[in-house]
This record gives C-alpha cells, sequence and structure tokens, in this order.
C-alpha cells in the first residue's frame, strides 16, 4: 500500500497570495504546497482523500488515470471544493450531451451509481445541500461527476469497510472536532503474509482527538507504520493542531513515523524540523520510538508513504 500526499498546506496554500515573506518567497522546494490531498494505492486501485481547489493541477502532476473511490474528511472549501474536477471519473453526461453520438461514445456516462465517495453523514449531507446540481438530472448544459455517496459513520475497528476484492484495504474512519466542526481521519490498513495488520493513519484538520478516537486508531492500526497529522504552527490555533499538540497525539498513538501536515507559511521546511528536535525531549514516547529508527518530521508535497 502506497500514499502519496499530493498536497500538504493549508488553507491559503504555500506560497500564501500577496505574500512577500521568507517561507513564501524561499526557493525550497519544501516550502511550496498544495492544499491537503493523498492518493492511496494498493492491488492496482487508486482512491483519493479530499478534492480541493488543487485538484486538477495534482491529479495531472500526479498522472491520476482513474479513482476506484474518494474519501472527504470534511465540508471545508480547501477539502472539497474541486469536487466538480471529479467527473472525468465519472463521466455524468446531461440529457443534451447524450442526444450527440459523439459525445455519447467519447464520454459515456458510467454505469451503476457513479463514483463511490464516502465520509460522514454530516459531511454527506453538505455535499448534497451545497452542490445540488450534482444530484440532478440535466437537461441542457455540460456534465458533471456522477457521485455515490456513502456514510461511514457505522463502521468500526471491529467492522471496517473493505476495499477491494482479493488484496483487500481495511478502511476505519476516526471522529475528531477541527473546532466546533467535526471532521474524520482515517485508518487504511493491510495484512501482511502472516496477517499481522500494516497501517498509515491519516488524521487532518483536528485540533482535538478524543480518547475514544485514540483507541480506536490503536486498535484498529496493527502495526502503524506512518501517521500523518494536523500540525498547523507553532503558536497554537482555535481549530487546529500546533506542532506541540501534534507531537503528544503522535506520542500517544506510536505510529514508526509522523508526519506533520496542513502547514502554514510561518516557518521553513528545515525550521519545522529544528523545532521538532529541539522539542522532542518532552515527549518521552515520541523520542523512544526515533531511539528505535522512527521518525518524527514535516511531510511536503510528493512525500511517499509505503506499509
Amino acid at each position: 500500500m502506497k500514499m502519496t500526499l499530493m498536497g500538504t498546506g493549508t488553507s491559503h496554500g504555500v506560497p500564501v497570495i500577496a505574500c512577500d515573506c521568507d517561507v513564501c518567497k524561499s526557493t525550497d522546494p519544501h516550502n511550496k504546497r498544495f492544499r491537503c490531498s493523498a492518493l492511496l494505492e494498493h492491488a492496482g486501485q487508486s482512491f483519493l482523500i479530499d478534492v480541493g481547489p488543487d485538484f486538477r493541477t495534482q491529479a495531472l502532476r500526479q498522472n491520476i488515470k482513474r479513482l476506484d473511490a474518494v474519501f472527504i474528511t470534511h465540508s471545508h472549501a480547501d477539502h472539497l471544493h474541486g469536487i466538480d474536477d471529479l467527473r472525468i471519473f465519472s463521466h455524468k453526461n446531461s440529457t443534451a450531451m447524450m442526444k450527440d453520438s459523439v459525445i455519447r461514445n467519447k464520454y459515456p456516462e458510467t454505469d451503476g451509481a457513479g463514483l463511490s465517495v464516502y465520509t460522514s453523514e454530516r459531511t454527506k449531507n453538505h455535499i448534497q445541500s451545497s452542490f445540488k446540481y450534482i444530484f440532478v438530472n440535466h437537461d441542457k448544459g455540460g456534465g458533471s461527476p456522477k457521485l455515490n455517496l456513502i456514510a461511514v459513520d457505522s463502521y468500526d475497528a471491529s467492522n471496517p469497510l473493505i476495499l477491494g476484492k482479493d488484496s483487500k484495504i481495511e478502511v476505519v474512519p476516526v471522529p475528531m472536532l477541527h473546532g466546533n466542526h467535526h471532521t474524520t481521519g482515517f485508518v487504511f490498513s493491510v495484512r501482511d503474509s502472516s496477517e499481522e495488520k500494516h497501517s498509515i493513519v491519516y488524521l487532518t484538520d483536528c485540533h482535538f482527538i478524543s480518547d475514544e478516537s485514540i483507541q480506536r486508531v490503536k486498535i484498529a492500526g496493527g502495526q502503524i507504520e506512518h501517521l500523518v497529522i494536523d500540525a498547523l504552527r507553532e503558536r497554537e490555533h482555535s481549530s487546529h493542531c500546533n506542532f506541540l499538540q501534534a507531537m503528544e497525539y503522535a506520542g500517544r498513538i506510536g505510529a514508526r513515523h509522523s508526519w506533520f501536515t496542513h502547514i502554514t507559511h510561518d516557518m521553513g521546511h528545515p525550521q519545522i524540523q529544528d523545532y521538532i528536535n529541539e522539542h522532542l525531549g518532552n515527549f518521552p514516547e515520541l523520542a523512544e520510538i526515533v531511539q528505535r529508527g522512527g521518525s518524527i518530521s514535516p511531510a511536503y508535497d510528493g512525500l511517499i508513504l509505503e506499509a
């Protein structure tokens, strides 16, 4: 199982429009951050996590040719407002377009309910109300995505969502808080020949993860190879983890490798690593993981994680 982090920046992205700070003007490619998104690949299948306004560029850069499903963490614009670009993977066309034989042959409508989009019931309702045009028939005009919204709230470590037929991925949602907004993280797991689970945990956009959710991650994850966790900046924030909060959660979760994401332009990539190293001693569990060969670092666009 492989995850490519296609975006690791905050809602503005980095560089920020109209900003002349050192980070935004940096030539270091680690300081060029699209809005948060990730591509999960396993056994010939591809799964997208979040579809923000940078998705078209991310998909072209990553050369995405197919999507088997999409996971949406929450309904904020920087994670959702590229949703219309999913139509190339689902081909829902208007009645008018389907009367044109050339268009009908080139862009056939996808069979079945459409591209599966997994998210919480809250976010599902938001998508249906905010993007109504997607879910109605069109007599005129162009196509729209053909999406099958599926709520994941009922799945847990004892009843994971199963993706794939032969080489399966087990998916467990993780409830979190992002200010007063509810978000969903995900544990993605595969089993080796000994049936041991190896996981990548993706927890973006949160400032509070309950003890119950932490326990869910640990039970569902088995051997957690990678944790990707929201870590906006050094200073505290009302709806995001700062660096120290992210380190505290990372120590409790215990992944071999932990990665900060949703990073703002307050501090450059090397400086964030220096900050982590400086404060690592305050988190004995994390320090022990690092001593055993693990790591904790800021993520960057294009980073590939394997489990």
